[in-house]
């Protein structure tokens, strides 16, 4: 935990959005394909991490299916919060992932639009979401999880 995060405690809703947050990018990407290797969370801040690609392995497809798990955290947090009955998720809070969507959309022959991406990873986050809202309490008790 940083110096200044709260300590964790999966009954805290904040964590539990972090968390859902953070458990979304990892389900979508793994199921394109991705090998996530790490899913932390630390009080108020979390993040994942993926098996780095070959060169080669960016293909046209990988770089969407990456582009979407961008607005995967967003989306999963953003129903998460409507569900409890919390104020929507902030683009402020997601400016990192939403600066690494543009990144990678602007690479898409024909283009990926902001809005496609968010309802693609609405869909794919809807297809795990009993996992992530099981795996976000585990997630804040111990700081990290495996899928």
């Amino acid at each position: 935990m940083g110096l200044f995060s709260p300590a964790r405690d999966p009954r805290d809703p904040e964590q539990l959005a972090t968390a859902v947050h953070e458990l979304g990018h990892a389900w979508v990407w793994k199921d394109a394909g991705f090998t996530v290797t790490e899913i932390r969370f630390l009080g108020d801040e979390g993040w994942v991490s993926l098996a780095k690609l070959r060169e080669a392995d960016w293909d046209q497809q990988a770089i969407r299916d990456y582009a979407i798990g961008c607005w995967a955290g967003f989306e999963a947090e953003d129903r998460w919060r409507r569900a409890h009955h919390l104020k929507p998720a902030s683009r402020g809070h997601a400016a990192h992932d939403i600066k690494l969507f543009k990144n990678f959309a602007k690479e898409l022959k024909p283009a990926l639009s902001e809005g496609k991406a968010r309802s693609l990873a609405r869909d794919r986050v809807a297809r795990r979401w009993s996992q992530i809202q099981r795996q976000a309490p585990v997630l804040v008790r111990d700081s990290r999880i495996s899928i």
